[in-house]
């Protein structure tokens, strides 16, 4: 009886998910899920009885009406099956229950009250709990390493020591210590296989700090190169208020000028994107390779649309 619960729900959250990104075609996820095409139907029923405006533009394929997503409820695929599954149970109950339910329902899924506030985020890969993420999880709680097989890499059949599953620009990863305490930076989505080894490690007492001073995927522990920037005195206002940089600190603010910046960075991968894309308010300084990386990559661009 729990089993069949727990599937059940396993099941919605990943039809929701499904839905989220698009349209999804029955005899697909019945052959994902390893279910016949009937319970998916039937599974589709429940979401549709629980509230969720779902649509059918051919036969065999749903999705959500235009302009509806789980994101702009922000409400996780583990919340909404949570609700269908409640909805299910209300029915039955009948009442009060139903009536409840359906009080319930209404303010959770609403969505055509005008809200003043717009929060844009990075739309990008999903999280799914399966045997990878949860195994990830233990081990990290633990503090026991693993042996990874990840794709296209040398990494495959190495030991990892698992640290944190973080969300950088879109993507889920699992950061790790590798050979000679490097950090690994692992897709979670290219992890093919992790057996736990029995062995325990100890955790490093810097990855919050770490982890707190990084602005992309693209930290290092170490950060040993001092970068010296200034900021025009039109964008000065933004990085003012702004951490747009690791360790950014403000070394002088000169009216007229604009402000002289210093960050400190472990691979200039970490600040390029925004050094890039700032310009021409940002003018590096100081080092000299950091200035003629970004000449390099001026010139090759230059170079393809000419």
């Amino acid at each position: 009886m729990l089993g069949d619960t727990l599937n059940k729900i396993s099941r919605l959250m990943y039809i929701l998910s499904e839905f989220d990104k698009g349209t999804v075609n029955v005899a697909n996820l019945a052959q994902g899920l390893m279910v016949n095409v009937r319970t998916i139907q039937r599974d589709i029923k429940i979401l549709e009885r629980a509230g969720f405006p779902i649509f059918c533009p051919n036969k065999g394929t749903y999705c959500f009406v235009e302009g509806y997503s789980l994101q702009k409820l922000k409400l996780s695929a583990k919340e909404a099956a949570m609700l269908a599954l409640l909805a299910s149970i209300a029915g039955s109950l009948g009442g009060s229950f139903q009536e409840t339910y359906v009080s319930l329902r209404n303010r959770i899924l609403e969505n055509d009250k005008e809200n003043p506030f717009y929060i844009k985020l990075p739309k990008g890969q999903n999280f799914w709990e399966d045997t990878h993420s949860k195994l990830i999880e233990k081990a990290i709680r633990k503090r026991e390493k693993l042996t990874i097989i990840y794709e296209k890499s040398k990494l495959s059949g190495r030991d990892i020591s698992p640290l944190k599953i973080a969300w950088f620009d879109g993507f889920w990863y699992l950061l790790a210590l590798g050979k000679e305490n490097l950090i690994l930076k692992l897709r979670l989505d290219k992890i093919q296989q992790l057996t736990p080894t029995g062995i325990f490690f100890k955790r490093p007492k810097q990855i919050e700090k770490i982890l707190e001073d990084s602005i992309s995927v693209w930290f290092e522990g170490n950060r040993d190169k001092r970068v010296e920037l200034t900021v025009s005195e039109e964008a000065a206002s933004y990085f003012e208020k702004k951490v747009y940089f690791p360790r950014q600190k403000i070394l002088r603010k000169t009216a007229g000028e604009g402000l002289l910046i210093e960050c400190f960075v472990g691979k200039y991968e970490e600040i390029l994107p925004t050094v890039l894309a700032w310009l021409p308010h940002i003018v590096v300084k100081r080092p000299q390779e950091l200035v003629d990386l970004i000449g390099q990559k001026i010139a090759a661009y230059s170079k393809k649309i000419k």
